[in-house]
């Protein structure tokens, strides 16, 4: 299948359930933002399981507005 027809089923069922394309969330946030974020999951995480390893992690979010 071409990637313009997949692109194509992608944007009929977006129009079916009423919802726009998905955007990144992420990309809306300041730095300040994500360095909150970033510190409260850095936080939880220590608490939870300790300092014992170093802990990496990523963020990703993505929403779609209904139409």
């Amino acid at each position: 299948m071409e990637y313009n027809d997949l692109m194509q089923q992608a944007e009929d069922y977006d129009r079916k359930m009423c919802r726009t394309k998905d955007i990144n969330v992420v990309d809306c946030l300041t730095y300040e933002d994500r360095d909150a974020i970033a510190k409260i999951v850095d936080a939880r995480v220590a608490k939870e399981y300790g300092f014992d390893y170093p802990f990496k992690w990523s963020f990703r979010c993505s929403g779609y507005f209904i139409c």
